[in-house]
């Protein structure tokens, strides 16, 4: 008994729900599917660029770290990269490569010794080291400091292909066209010697690679991470609740899974909130419960309000404006703009996480009882939405307009979450 209570007292609640980390105890690495296996065999292929994607926070980097846990690997946010020297520096520092070195070197103190001659002279005990210059004067030697800065990019590849170092970029989409076309460029020769690469990715972009260079098409292997069913998102609450010795009321696991979106993250934060208002901090002895008067509504209101509401004020102001915006009526009689109508159009659908033109026209004629906006104004405003949110969240936008398909995409579950609770409500 002592030994089972020991076993149970170190779990604690931030080791077993880790909304945002890398969970271990409610990792579900959903086997049935073979996810895992597909990947270990694309990455066990010689000379293949591996391309892993999946909609944001669906579990892609924790996969991907719990199949390279055996591996040495170097990971880079895609995010952060502006230009292709920024990659090598950054890759660089993950091997604690200096940028520069500092060399000493030996110097007449009339200038370079370049080229002379050195030996030691004096009395025995205090020698003193004497150069002959090219121009034939002998003078004192002097240590001289030189700097040499170092080649990050080939420093960085010879590393990861000496030292079998697998090379992972999230978020390989975030880089810009020009970048990612230099990068790809740049890695096409080590891959084919043997170098790892895993690019990380949302599934709309999925072939940014083969597009950045048509060379690599046929050395590309593509690995989708699928969707998360309820029957998976419901094993992290299993799990979870079993290592803590807690007792959780089916109808609230339930009640999680529908308004999960199926995303895992949002999983694991509703069941972590769950066990801290129910003061329950780590596993005990005694099988716990739940508290039963909690109210979910409480939950789902503060996650909406932690991540999306800034994401939501920030797009709903719109650009900067010299003309007073067209107000336009809704049909619960208050009155929006274009952007307020767009972003209501968009949470009455669910929201969908992706939504083509045509979706978002037909919601806002649901909503709107007037002053319905053209084609051009709809498309014009979408545009300017993913702009603003490009600007202020660099490197990892909640939304992102692809003026190809003409399609919206709602890359942050969390800002869907935002979405369906408190926006959603406003418009009906």
């Amino acid at each position: 008994m002592i030994r089972l209570s020991g076993l149970l007292h170190s779990r604690k609640l931030n080791d077993v729900f880790t909304p945002g980390g890398q969970p271990s105890v409610t990792y579900v690495g959903r086997e049935h599917l073979g996810i895992e296996a597909r990947v270990k065999r694309a990455i066990s292929q010689p000379s293949i660029i591996v391309s892993l994607t999946g909609p944001t926070k669906c579990g892609k980097t924790v996969l991907c770290k719990s199949v390279l846990e055996q591996f040495e690997y170097v990971w880079i946010d895609g995010g952060q990269i502006k230009q292709e020297s920024d990659l090598w520096t950054k890759v660089c520092n993950e091997l604690n490569y200096p940028a520069e070195v500092r060399m000493k070197e030996a110097s007449s103190s009339q200038g370079s010794a370049s080229g002379s001659a050195g030996f030691e002279a004096g009395a025995p005990g205090n020698k003193v080291s004497l150069v002959v210059t090219i121009g034939g004067s002998r003078l004192r030697a002097q240590d001289v400091d030189r700097t040499y800065r170092v080649d990050s990019m080939q420093t960085a590849l010879e590393h990861l292909l000496r030292e079998y170092v697998c090379l992972v970029i999230d978020d390989f989409h975030y880089l810009n066209e020009d970048v990612r076309t230099s990068v790809i460029r740049t890695l096409k020769g080590p891959v084919f010697r043997g170098l790892k690469v895993i690019l990380l990715s949302t599934p709309h972009r999925a072939f940014e690679a083969v597009k950045a260079e048509t060379e690599i098409t046929g050395r590309l292997k593509h690995v989708a991470v699928p969707d998360w069913s309820e029957a998976d998102l419901a094993l992290i609450a299993s799990l979870g609740f079993d290592a803590l010795n807690v007792d959780c009321p089916n109808s609230l696991v339930q009640r999680f899974l529908s308004e999960a979106l199926g995303n895992p993250l949002l999983m694991q934060r509703f069941c972590w909130d769950l066990c801290y208002l129910s003061e329950i901090r780590e596993a005990s002895v005694l099988r716990s419960q739940v508290k039963a008067n909690i109210q979910v509504e409480t939950i789902f209101n503060e996650v909406a309000q932690d991540a999306g509401l800034p994401i939501y004020e920030k797009l709903a102001k719109g650009p900067q404006s010299r003309a007073p915006r067209i107000m336009r009526p809704l049909k619960n009689g208050d009155e929006v703009d274009i952007y307020q109508a767009i972003l209501m159009a968009v949470a009455v659908t669910g929201p969908e996480d992706k939504l083509s033109y045509d979706q978002i026209r037909s919601s806002l004629n649901n909503i709107l009882a007037g002053k319905i906006p053209q084609k051009l104004e709809v498309s014009n405003a979408l545009q300017n939405l993913s702009g603003i949110d490009r600007e202020e969240h660099e490197g990892h936008p909640a939304i992102d307009w692809d003026d190809d398909n003409a399609d919206l995409i709602i890359n942050d579950p969390f800002f869907r979450f935002y979405l369906r609770w408190k926006v959603a409500p406003q418009a009906k």
